[in-house]
């Protein structure tokens, strides 16, 4: 079981379009994926077409087991634990009643998973630090950081890697930044040309991953609770993400 945490301190950088499009993509791709919603706003239910529920909630704060949280989405191969903003109060609650206990949310999934779990963990997560979010970063084999192209990118890009930083050095997080992944980009405009080449000077070319473009599709399909490549799978936004999913594969099977 591989777990793939994608994160930003900053909102507004695609990280659910981004987390449920890898993780359905990994389904596609014949994996057996499982979706972690930790984030109070709920959007990979609502992206998927389903409900959204206080999975987490249910699972760290009322101590349901993992079977009892998990819900199908309809997509082969691809399983969810929802949220919703009972999200928020488990984390109030964990921050204070398991302070210090940064593996909990790790554990009580392998452990509920027997051991094995799917192939793949991916989970979606706040645009703020605290108690869950960084649980979930330090659950990650992989960090996928989205970012905007945008004047505040580098910035918070710094953010997540000064936690990542934070964790490794107390809790000795042994888990690797996947990549930066630059989203919105407009190839028009200088501003996403300039943050592009900004990105790739300050953290290296290695690291600053192949960008998604700006995409009416990618509105439309979260609209419409499909992902992108089930609403256009032709699309550029498709393939990009395919890419991605591709990346993923390449490093981690």
């Amino acid at each position: 079981m591989k777990t793939i945490t994608v994160a930003n301190q900053k909102g507004g950088v695609a990280k659910t379009t981004t987390a449920v499009s890898l993780a359905h993509g990994l389904a596609y791709r014949g994996k057996e994926v499982l979706l972690v919603d930790v984030d109070p706003q709920g959007q990979c239910a609502s992206a998927l077409g389903l409900e959204q529920e206080p999975g987490i909630f249910n699972l760290l704060v009322s101590g349901k087991p993992v079977r009892d949280v998990v819900r199908t989405t309809r997509r082969q191969g691809l399983y969810l634990i929802p949220g919703d903003k009972r999200t928020a109060t488990a984390q109030t609650l964990l921050a204070l009643e398991r302070a210090g206990e940064i593996g909990i949310l790790l554990e009580t999934l392998r452990f509920g998973l027997n051991g094995r779990g799917p192939d793949y963990v991916v989970m979606d997560t706040a645009p703020s630090v605290g108690g869950l979010q960084e649980m979930a970063l330090w659950s990650a084999d992989g960090v996928l950081i989205p970012t905007a192209t945008d004047g505040l990118a580098i910035g918070g890009v710094a953010e997540i890697v000064a936690t990542l930083e934070r964790l490794a050095q107390r809790h000795q997080w042994q888990g690797t930044i996947l990549g930066v992944l630059p989203t919105f980009y407009d190839e028009i405009t200088r501003e996403s040309q300039t943050v592009l080449a900004d990105l790739r000077a300050s953290l290296g070319e290695d690291l600053v991953l192949d960008p998604i473009h700006r995409a009416t599709a990618l509105r439309e399909c979260a609209a419409n609770g499909q992902t992108i490549f089930e609403w256009d799978a032709r699309s550029r936004a498709a393939q990009e993400y395919a890419g991605l999913v591709w990346l993923v594969v390449e490093n981690y099977d």
